[in-house]
């Protein structure tokens, strides 16, 4: 009776190895469901949450969202993504739509905002898939301007290979099953979101790519200005909000993204200018 039970037991623990249900519920309607994530990804972690894109139809009919869960299995919380997509029965491979079919909606803005802010990326592939390295890079690379190109990669890597990598923090890294299992930032990819949300308004695939390539390259022309104001001062937030929009003749920018501005500075110029541009509310903290 007992070698049953353990032979019982040791099916069971196969079978939980293989995958786990995490219960979430959809931040926007609180519809409830199970769903199925492959136990190997909690294995690769060994501390931090793992984003687990939550595609719509999964759990509701109507929304897509990010949940955090930590390696325990445990949900620390969510993330909406406010962008409803039909997608067109067939695609070009490598249409904004097959880009989206490949990594996920999340894992899209990821790797945008990895090309913008120059963070090497890994993807973790599965046996026998084609590593598209190559042509992905290119095509990343022609939505930036051109001194700014070839200066980060993403790369396809086997899965056994993840153990070489995942130490360094400063990398982002997604797996196959469109899990982003590490990101080197903490900023919120709500400008990406943005960028993509609009084009997929277009349905020309070449306008579609010229209308990611304009808001990216007005986005590092701010950048850039604001880069040219702090070489001349330390300059704080707001002040910095001010000059920008008389200078480039703009609404005044939002905090969020001057955080991005600052974050464009440090990783593609010098981490010393942007530390040029300061926050009243942390220098006053630091003054107490």
């Amino acid at each position: 009776m007992k070698k049953l039970e353990k032979k019982f037991l040791k099916i069971n623990v196969l079978i939980m190895d293989s995958n786990r249900n995490i219960e979430v519920t959809c931040p926007v309607c609180k519809i409830i469901k199970k769903i199925s994530i492959p136990q190997k990804i909690f294995d690769q972690k060994r501390f931090g949450t793992i984003k687990v894109q939550v595609p719509q139809g999964s759990v509701c009919l109507d929304h897509q969202f990010i949940v955090f869960i930590d390696i325990k299995g445990i949900i620390r919380g969510y993330e909406k993504i406010d962008l409803v997509m039909k997608t067109p029965t067939e695609t070009k491979k490598f249409s904004l739509y097959g880009f989206i079919k490949m990594f996920g909606l999340y894992g899209l803005f990821s790797l945008i905002h990895a090309k913008i802010f120059n963070y090497l990326s890994y993807v973790i592939k599965d046996e026998g898939t084609e590593d598209q390295s190559e042509i992905i890079n290119m095509l990343g690379d022609s939505l930036l301007p051109e001194k700014y190109r070839r200066m980060n990669f993403i790369t396809f890597i086997e899965d056994r290979d993840y153990n070489k990598i995942k130490k360094d923090k400063n990398i982002l890294i997604i797996d196959s099953q469109k899990n982003i299992l590490q990101t080197p930032w903490k900023t919120k990819l709500k400008f990406e979101e943005e960028i993509i949300k609009n084009a997929l308004k277009i349905s020309n695939e070449d306008e579609q790519r010229i209308s990611i390539q304009n808001e990216i390259a007005k986005f590092i022309k701010e950048a850039e200005i604001s880069k040219i104001i702090a070489e001349k001062e330390v300059i704080y937030e707001t002040e910095l909000i001010e000059k920008l929009s008389r200078e480039l003749m703009i609404p005044k920018v939002n905090y969020y993204r001057i955080s991005l501005i600052k974050e464009f500075i440090e990783r593609r110029i010098s981490a010393k200018l942007a530390q040029r541009i300061k926050n009243k509310v942390h220098e006053f903290l630091k003054s107490i």
